[in-house]
């Protein structure tokens, strides 16, 4: 490699004495000088190793370094490492000097020990340096928990130990080398000496550097696994809380979920599902009682589980084709669902019976079934060829609110919906409406109302509040109170900006509390129906995933993540409106993970209005240096929320050392419904023109951003919108686009939903009737403009946007001779959900960004070389 900025380069390299010069090309040696390091610890022989064994060999020294098992994890001065014959043993810092010989003291008189010594390395850039271990004893040297290089022999005599040289790949982040070395005092006399040393070119040597500090910035690591909090759920009375857990294991990604049930007020453990396959579980409407489908010998059992007698009950034995259930409010019965399947199966040759049949799971149905927790007794409650699904029970028990929805083709949104009320008394039915927009539904506490949330045309124009001529965004979700004896409906969220994803009225309090999407913050705010004032409660995170309110007593839990730190749990009292966090299950795990700054930056559009954005900042951020700039945006129906961890993780493209600008464009739920409107028809007209000229005056207000190295990122429809970036501007030195729509039309016939989303992002429009839209808004057709860089990275399994989508862009990226690559990850759907798969998947992201904005290919050539078919 050529030597560059050599006036820089050589003071360090005489200093080092370390230039090994061939020729124009030079390497430099680096020893590592600072270690932790742990013991010696004395190990001992086995019993018998003089004796063969089934193999017919004996027992070795060496076989001392295989057998001695101890993980090595995020060692720090200090910290123990092992307990060992009641002796302590603890990292401490220990140096090599400028030599590299990292001496390990040993005056026990055992035959044999082992130690461990561990350094870390930063790396900033794909390297594959070789690293050179020398040492008269026997040794394992493990990077980042792998075994990379070993030597099984003792150097004999007085010559000098031969050194053990291995090329060992490193990816930008943190790594880990653990060397574990064994002394054997009579067969080898020479000093316990340990050296390594890395051989670099003068680029590797300016992007690696090792310290003993575990201190680390976001990694793919953090990103995946954890104890991942789902959900908090109350007890009745709001003593008990129920948490449950997610957790994801490497190598393979196995995942296990699981839920601890603790006291309010302790904080003590009094249940836990771990290693018991359960699911399904909820709290019974009465006492400390849980209910919970638990797999044994083979079988499906529905169980309820006294929690302060721990006295189990069978309420449902050996359950097949369990969907779902509810408890009555007065817990004398719960309604249950079960899953039907057609006796005829499809044929190799069938004929499709609308849009909807050609979905897997469609000709499945679901029936409901009442039992009786007193008696045990069951019956079937509905029969028939359309899916009955339970929405409520009356506060009273007395009746059901159900609902069938199936496709109706001659109108948006094109299906349609009953809702009706099943008395259980006589089994009779009356409908409530018939109509094709349809949405969810629950029953106020008296039972007169009902509590519905849909679409702003759910009920006519009442929900609507757009210009004249406008046509509503389906997916910006309204709330209404429907009386039962009116059939009136009250738009009650119309003037109310946030989009409501969940609504709960609280028989406690006679309140409705909405879990809101509110920009790109979800919150909880609680409506008043007497004063018909909303109110915001003030959670202590960005981003609310969940809430849930006991059902008889005054508190309110939720858990959420914040733009820089994942899911916690907080429990509200709602007399006195004090909060206080219950469970922060990742704490330790982060303790070590430092992140960058991040702050809202915002423009107005051509139109005046207000585009916000934020900005991700790299953790080491220095305003004085130049940084490649990621775009992100999605640009759809639905905001980039200030969520953490996420398949676009901003926070690890800022740990990979970007600057990272994320734009909410016009045409979002959570800013109102004359924003959310701005999507209907669209396609990008705007919304491209949105993150251009934001790109632009980002650029401009940001002098630490090198503008010649900005790149550009969306998935989905957020795809399609890279793909249409990359026909309208050239200010993108790279792109990518998961799963994007290059053709509108094609995605619109052939995506399992593609017609349906089209029914509000192309209400009224079709590929005969507006071509405008369908063929100059697809990128397709103006292919010939594109000179970005582009990826085109999807899953090949895709049945939301068709891998075609991709594939045909990139058929007519590679005929005009345009820089284009695609990747498609096998056996995957939309999201790429495997472990393994999403690692390289990730990784694939990052190398691209870094070979066109970084100038630093090497990352992609290693996980893409390239080979002549």
């Amino acid at each position: 490699m050529k030597i560059k900025h050599l006036t820089f380069l050589l003071p360090v390299l005489w200093s080092l004495n370390i230039i090994a010069q061939n020729n124009d090309t030079a390497t430099i040696s680096l020893p590592v000088e600072n270690w932790l390091s742990a013991g010696p610890v004395t190990v001992l022989m086995p019993a018998f190793h003089d004796q063969n064994n089934l193999d017919g060999k004996t027992f070795k020294p060496a076989d001392l370094l295989k057998m001695h098992i101890k993980k090595v994890e995020k060692p720090v001065a200090g910290k123990l490492f092992v307990d060992y014959e009641g002796k302590e043993i603890r990292w401490k810092k220990a140096k090599s000097g400028k030599s590299g010989n990292m001496p390990v003291s040993f005056s026990h008189e055992s035959e044999y020990a082992v130690n461990w010594q561990a350094v870390y390395a930063n790396v900033s850039e794909w390297m594959e340096p070789d690293v050179k271990i020398t040492t008269p004893q026997c040794f394992e040297l493990y990077v980042d928990g792998k075994k990379k290089a070993s030597r099984y022999s003792f150097s004999q005599g007085d010559k000098e130990p031969k050194a053990v040289k291995k090329q060992i790949k490193l990816e930008p982040g943190k790594h880990l080398f653990v060397i574990k070395s064994l002394y054997h005092k009579e067969k080898n006399g020479k000093p316990w000496n340990v050296k390594m040393v890395f051989s670099l070119s003068p680029e590797e040597q300016q992007a690696i550097s090792f310290n003993i500090n575990p201190e680390r910035f976001m990694d793919i690591e953090h990103l995946l696994l954890g104890q991942h909090l789902q959900s908090v759920k109350l007890s009745p009375d709001g003593k008990l809380v129920m948490l449950n857990f997610k957790e994801v294991y490497p190598p393979n990604g196995k995942s296990e979920r699981w839920f601890l049930i603790k006291e309010r007020e302790t904080g003590n453990v009094v249940y836990t599902s771990e290693y018991t396959d359960i699911n399904q579980a909820e709290w019974a409407p009465t006492g400390h009682q849980i209910s919970f489908l638990a797999v044994a010998a083979g079988q499906n059992n529905f169980i309820l589980l006294d929690l302060d007698t721990f006295k189990k009950q069978v309420l449902l034995e050996n359950i097949k084709h369990f969907s779902g259930y509810r408890w009555s409010p007065k817990g004398d019965f719960i309604v249950y669902s079960l899953t039907e399947k057609p006796s005829a199966k499809k044929k190799d040759v069938y004929q499709v019976e609308g849009m909807p049949d050609r979905w897997p799971w469609w000709r499945s149905r679901s029936q409901l079934y009442q039992l009786k927790v007193a008696d045990l007794a069951s019956r079937r409650l509905t029969y028939g060829y359309l899916a009955n699904n339970l929405q409520d029970i009356s506060p009273d028990g007395q009746k059901l609110l159900i609902s069938h929805n199936f496709p109706d083709f001659t109108a948006r949104p094109y299906s349609r919906q009953v809702m009706m009320e099943l008395n259980l008394a006589d089994l009779s039915v009356d409908t409530l409406w018939n109509q094709n927009y349809g949405g969810g539904a629950s029953y106020s506490p008296d039972g007169s109302k009902l509590l519905v949330t849909g679409s702003p045309v759910m009920f006519g124009e009442k929900g609507m509040n757009v210009k004249p001529g406008e046509i509503p965004n389906d997916y910006d979700t309204q709330a209404y109170i429907y009386d039962l004896k009116t059939g009136e409906a009250d738009a009650i969220t119309k003037e109310f900006n946030p989009s409501v994803q969940r609504a709960r009225w609280n028989p406690v309090d006679g309140l409705i509390y909405f879990l809101v999407q509110d920009r790109t913050y979800k919150k909880v705010f609680v409506y008043n129906p007497k004063s018909r004032l909303f109110t915001d409660i003030g959670v202590k995170t960005d981003v609310v995933n969940n809430f849930d309110l006991a059902s008889a007593s005054p508190w309110l839990a939720y858990t959420g993540t914040n733009i820089s730190y994942p899911a916690t749990g907080y429990l509200v009292n709602l007399q006195d409106k004090t909060q206080s966090m219950f469970c922060d299950p990742e704490k330790d795990f982060f303790a070590d993970v430092r992140f960058g700054k991040t702050e809202d930056w915002d423009f107005r559009n051509d139109s005046g209005i207000t585009i916000e954005g934020r900005i991700y900042y790299p953790p080491d951020f220095d305003k004085s240096k130049k940084y490649p700039l990621i775009v992100y945006y999605y640009g759809g129906t639905s905001p980039t929320e200030r969520s953490f961890r996420g398949r676009y993780p901003k926070n690890l493209f800022a740990a990979m050392g970007y600057v990272v600008y994320v734009l909410q464009p016009s045409g979002a739920t959570g800013y109102g419904q004359e924003f959310s409107a701005q999507h209907v028809n669209n396609w990008g007209k705007t919304v491209a023109d949105e993150i251009i000229k934001g790109t632009k005056l980002f650029i401009k207000d940001h002098p630490f951003v090198d503008p010649e190295s900005v790149g550009c990122m969306g998935a989905s429809y957020g795809g399609f919108m890279t793909m249409l970036l990359t026909t309208r501007t050239d200010i993108f030195a790279a792109a990518i686009a998961h799963a994007g729509i290059s053709d509108i039309s094609s995605y619109w016939g052939e995506g399992y939903w593609g017609y349906l989303y089209s029914s509000a992002a192309s209400a009224n429009s079709f590929p005969w009737n507006n071509r405008k839209l369908y063929v100059d808004q697809s990128p397709l057709f103006h292919a010939d403009k594109v000179n970005t860089p582009l990826l085109l990275i999807l899953g090949d399994a895709d049945t939301n946007v068709p891998p075609g989508e991709s594939i045909q862009m990139y058929t007519a990226l590679k005929l005009l001779g345009k820089p284009v690559e695609l990747v498609e990850v096998a056996g995957q759907n939309h999201h790429i959900e495997d472990y393994k798969k999403r690692i390289v998947w990730q990784k694939t992201i990052l190398a691209w960004f870094d070979k066109w904005l970084k100038n630093q290919p090497d990352w992609w050539k290693d996980l893409y070389p390239k080979k002549n078919l």
